[in-house]
This record gives structure tokens, sequence and C-alpha cells, in this order.
């Protein structure tokens, strides 16, 4: 398919939806069932960072070891994501105010949609399918890619170019919090960021993002925005 030279890529997580408890019940289970602790994440500001770079805090905090660390890393990553999709058809997420219609128009208008986000890509792609929205992103960067939220954008990147034949360089990165604008910067991309999720707008005006909207409902804005 021919793009029109447009490309945006989202976050999930108070950007597109709200309300996955399940996803933070697969880090609790894990944690416990691979590390014999029950920390949990409410202490942590995980806004915006990768699962498993919570992972990791959440076990340096409780003080586990390097090593103990790394022995069982990649197995409770894995069970975690088992957990979520067993139970992910117990979620009630909500698709948040104006974007199933922003995505069915940008679909339309023929601009490559992809994701950036800190979950693990079954995990997001489960928890998408649960509301109706994974049908709109065939590529992304995850937290399956990297550690660090600007893995993420290299990698959605990468995939845009290799995979979906993406030559264009009006490129967007949309997200909820500071971290999302963070880590477009090292590649120079458009920075629209959305006070949806724990962030207001002067915190994330103040954080350098290009474009700062109170929601994603302004439909006309965004696409004056994308389509100067």
């Amino acid at each position: 398919m021919v793009h029109n030279g447009i490309l945006t890529l989202f976050d999930i997580d108070g950007t597109l939806v709200r309300g996955a408890r399940c996803h933070y019940q697969a880090f609790v289970q894990a944690v416990d069932k691979f590390y014999q602790m029950r920390e949990d994440i409410s202490g942590i500001n995980y806004a915006g960072k990768t699962d498993p770079q919570i992972l990791r805090e959440v076990l340096e905090l409780g003080g586990v070891e390097e090593m103990t660390i790394q022995k069982n890393f990649q197995a409770c990553l894995e069970y975690m994501t088992g957990y979520y999709q067993e139970h992910v058809h117990q979620e009630n997420i909500q698709v948040l105010g104006g974007v199933k219609e922003l995505l069915s128009q940008l679909k339309n208008e023929e601009v490559l949609l992809g994701l950036t986000t800190g979950n693990l890509e079954p995990i997001a792609h489960a928890k998408l399918g649960r509301v109706g929205l994974d049908s709109y992103f065939p590529f992304g960067g995850f937290g399956s890619d990297s550690e660090q939220r600007p893995g993420l954008v290299k990698k959605a990147l990468e995939r845009a170019r290799n995979i979906h034949h993406y030559q264009g360089d009006r490129i967007f990165v949309i997200g909820d919090t500071p971290r999302d604008v963070a880590a477009a910067k090292p590649f120079q991309l458009h920075t629209m960021a959305v006070a949806t999720g724990s962030y207001s707008s002067q915190e994330l005006a103040n954080s350098g993002a290009d474009y700062v909207l109170e929601d994603l409902k302004d439909l006309d804005r965004i696409l004056e925005i994308i389509n100067p």
C-alpha cells in the first residue's frame, strides 16, 4: 500500500485507552511467582516507561540482586504476557474520547499508523484487540524491543521503512507523557502530547512537545497539524 507520506506513532495507555487493570495484575503475579515478592508498582511513576524497565525498577527497589534479576527476567516477562493474554477478556478498558474517529479518519486518508508503546508486543495487541483497535496498527515499537523508550521509536521507524516501505519524513509521535516527547527528540520527529494521562497540558508543554492537546477529540485540529 502506498501511503501519503505521513506516519503517526501512537502510545497506548493514557493516549488511546485507559483502565487496563489486568496489566497491573500480570505484573504483580509474575513478580510473586519468579521473585517471591508481593511488591506492587503503585509507588513507582511508571507513566511512559516500558514493561521491562518497570519490572527492573520494582525488583531493584525490592533489593533483589542483579544476578537474581537477570536469571529469571525473561521468564518473568513471558509469564506476565501469558497471564495477560489469559485474562484480557476480563478487562474493562475504555477507549478515550475521539480515538476511534481519529484512527478511522487517518486510515481513510492513507496515513501510516504505528505504535510506540512500553507494553510487551503481545500485551499491546491483546489490549487493543479487546477494544477493537488492533487492526489499525500493523507494526510498532514495543517494550519487548527495548527497555528504554527511544529504542521503541527507533524500532518502529525501522519497521515502517523496511516492512511498510515508508519513505516520508513527516512523522508524529503521539503520547501522554514527557517520556514520549523525549524519546522522539533524538530522531527529530514531531511530537503531539495529549493531557489524557497523568500529566497536565502545562507539564507537557514544559517537556518541549511541539503540540499539546487536551485530548484527541478535536479531529479538525489534529488533521490541520499533520496536514499543514
